[in-house]
């Protein structure tokens, strides 16, 4: 189930997508990147 488990790591990603995601509403930004992570997952199963 998603978000029932998670762990923690350190990653790089291009200041130009953090960027891009951080400013939508500042807060959550991972979550939203996870979900990103996410729908790509199973689009690409």
């Amino acid at each position: 189930m998603p978000g029932k488990r998670k762990k923690q790591l350190t990653v790089r990603f291009d200041s130009n997508v953090i960027d891009w995601l951080e400013p939508q509403s500042g807060k959550g930004y991972q979550s939203r990147m996870n979900a990103v992570l996410r729908a790509y997952m199973k689009a690409s199963r």
